[in-house]
């Protein structure tokens, strides 16, 4: 009997794009720039908000910066094939920063600003870079702390030069300014002349790692894709011939710029596209600088639409009973739109009458609301990097936003499938992008292949070998027969299905799916975004895998419980203190018999845990995905004395803060009953 190789994968269906494939392009990023300067250098490229002013920069602006940064970095020893490590905020000088190290034929490496000295350390000693640019003191203060077990680091350069006189004379690593840096580089320029960078711009390999992204880290410490310059080019390619919009028009930067999907739009799409990124003044000031930048073009995570809706319906909440009918008349008419735009009525015509009402509710209801979050003037607005929840996907669409979902992940710079214009549906994430193919194995788990897959994660040659493996094309039949081709295909990891006409469902990770001992399976992560589609549910675990029913740990959203506790003079004392008040355990008891009702397996018990899960404390990634093993494991004491019928349950829990310090707290929980009302208690 023939033996089966596991080098080889089988794969049952394979889908492509429904508009068919395009022109595959053989260009390295900073030749994209020179040719975008050459025909528009005098279009606006960058806006950064300084002193509550916006400076504006030229597509000329940007390359002279980008120059000088790549002219003075390699004063530095920097050159083909190292790595830059960025750390810090949304700022127009990291983006150049990248731009310059690619110039030199070398790599950038983001990280996320509020990452641990510990997890900061790790990425190091696996990249092995000796320059690295960190934003301020801060980030300075977090290297430094770490720099002797990285024997590689010997240069650091800041962009905030506040506080930073303190370093003047630090030699070990060399802690050196971002001004200064350009200033060497613009001398250089007049000693080499303007050639002298073209020319390396243009031997730059295509294929050449481009960027570093870091992965999701769900299951441990994050890997490093290496994504070329032809990833990221045909990538943007696709999307624009999908969706495209006029040059100029506005995308507003405020994703962490560690993020794959923010790096694909800043360095590709908005080359490609000629579009103008908008850079905050500062992290207190992103919701503030978006709405008055009103962009065209949105990307944002799952959280920051479930937090959209939460303020919003808060607020609605909270108003007078004449805007509350007026809203509430409003949405009436904007789901019944919504059914019509992503929902059962999408394959018919839309009612002139509701088109008519929908228009008059855009102007009374809809736009003020659009306003004050900064999506009034959107039309290109994306969700990518998790599941967004059905109920919060048609909300968006009820208000006449075209929201549209995208799934993909880092090793394939972030997007493989979208929603198209006319044909969203609520509960896929589309379709897929050209020249792409995805497929469905035996077992559930989709695959990719095509121009926006990885070669493989940095340094890391053996989980290379486990993520891609090869498929004979005898054994992968396509959509219209077999394929031409052996390829090699990406585990996703992600549990999904194909539907008939080529839409792409997800249903959660492979390694989530709970099953209850009747032998149900659940994706945990759908019963999760119904509770978070309520505004005072922050963030929720549900579990079960092995047990008669769920259960589930939830943090409350604390601003709008908060108020809602305020409003109704009840005391409370921090956080801690409001989780475990009566009549905020009634008001989270009710919100899980809503979305019961909504369950073929309802949640039969709950706990609110008296803190949130944190990404410090290696709960959450950094991108705002529960860590599920860790967080399970870590709170298994929690979820055994909920299943065992305990009304209250203590624990001790380590708290890790962002400049490392621990410290344990206590807290005493209440277990609900979700079929039981609490009885009123009188405050003393």
């Amino acid at each position: 009997m023939a033996m089966e190789d596991p080098d080889v994968l089988e794969v049952e269906r394979v889908v492509s794009a429904p508009e068919g494939d395009i022109d595959i392009v053989e260009k390295a990023l900073p030749s994209i720039l020179t040719e975008h300067v050459a025909e528009h250098g005098d279009d606006t490229a960058l806006r950064w908000k300084r002193y509550g002013v916006w400076q504006e920069f030229t597509w000329t602006e940007y390359y002279e910066r980008v120059e000088a940064f790549a002219l003075g970095l390699e004063e530095y020893g920097f050159g083909d094939g190292d790595v830059l490590f960025t750390i810090g905020y949304n700022r127009p000088h990291q983006l150049w920063a990248w731009m310059a190290a690619q110039s030199l034929g070398g790599m950038a490496a983001p990280n996320y600003e509020d990452m641990l000295p510990d997890d900061i350390r790790d990425q190091l000693q696996l990249m092995e870079p000796h320059v690295v640019y960190a934003e301020d003191q801060e980030m300075v203060d977090k290297l430094l702390l770490i720099a002797d077990d990285v024997p590689s680091l010997e240069t650091i350069v800041y962009r905030d030069p506040k506080g930073m006189f303190r370093y003047d004379d630090h030699e070990d690593p060399e802690i050196v300014d971002y001004a200064d840096v350009e200033a060497r580089g613009r001398e250089r320029r007049e000693e080499l002349g303007e050639a002298y960078l073209q020319e390396k711009i243009e031997a730059i390999d295509p294929n050449s790692p481009a960027m570093l992204p870091p992965t999701s880290g769900t299951t441990g410490m994050p890997k490093r894709v290496k994504l070329s310059h032809f990833n990221f080019v045909n990538l943007a390619n696709a999307a624009i011939e999908i969706d495209p919009l006029p040059k100029e028009s506005d995308y507003f930067s405020y994703l962490p710029m560690a993020w794959v999907g923010e790096q694909m739009i800043l360095i590709a799409a908005a080359f490609v596209g000629g579009w103008t990124a908008n850079f905050p003044e500062q992290p207190a000031t992103e919701q503030e600088d978006l709405r008055e930048i009103g962009p065209e073009i949105i990307f944002s995570s799952p959280r920051t639409y479930e937090a959209w809706v939460a303020d919003i319906k808060a607020k609605i909440e909270n108003t007078t009973r004449l805007k509350k009918f007026v809203y509430e008349k409003a949405m009436q008419v904007g789901h019944e739109y919504a059914d019509y735009v992503s929902g059962d009525n999408a394959d018919e015509e839309m009612p002139t009458s509701l088109k008519a009402k929908h228009w008059l509710y855009y102007w009374i209801a809809y736009r003020p609301i659009l306003d004050k979050v900064g999506l009034k003037r959107a039309k290109n607005v994306y969700t990518g990097g998790g599941p967004l929840g059905e109920e919060h996907f048609s909300f968006y669409h009820a208000l006449g936003v075209p929201l549209k979902q995208i799934w993909g992940q880092s090793e394939v710079c972030g997007f493989v499938t979208m929603h198209r214009d006319d044909d969203i549906q609520v509960d896929t994430v589309g379709q897929v992008f050209p020249n792409v193919e995805v497929g469905i194995t035996p077992k559930g788990e989709l695959v990719v292949r095509g121009p926006v897959v990885t070669s493989g994660y940095y340094n890391m040659p053996e989980k290379t070998e486990e993520a891609l493996v090869d498929v004979p094309a005898s054994e992968a039949s396509g959509e219209s027969g077999e394929l031409d081709s052996p390829g090699r295909w990406l585990h996703t990891d992600d549990f999904g299905a194909i539907t008939e006409d080529g839409h792409i469902k997800i249903f959660d990770r492979m390694d989530d799916v709970l099953e209850l001992t009747d032998g149900t399976a659940i994706a945990p992560v759908s019963v999760e975004a119904k509770l978070k589609f309520n505004p005072y549910v922050k963030e929720a675990l549900v579990v079960g895998d092995g047990r008669e029913s769920l259960a589930a740990v939830l943090n409350i959203r604390y601003d709008n419980v908060a108020e809602w506790a305020d409003q109704r003079d009840i005391q409370y004392a921090g956080y801690r203190d409001l989780t475990q008040k009566p009549p905020v355990l009634e008001l989270l008891r009710e919100v899980v018999a809503e979305t019961n009702a909504d369950l073929d397996d309802p949640i039969e018990r709950f706990l609110i845990l008296f803190k949130e899960f944190d990404a410090d404390d290696g709960e959450m990634t950094r991108t705002g995905k529960i860590r599920r093993e860790v967080v399970t494991n870590r709170y298994q004491q929690l979820i055994d004395g909920i299943y065992a019928g305990e009304s209250e349950i203590e624990m001790d829990v380590t708290i890790t803060y962002q400049d490392g310090r621990e410290s344990t707290e206590y807290g005493r929980m209440a277990v609900v009953d979700v079929a039981e009302p609490l009885e009123p208690e009188v405050e003393q």
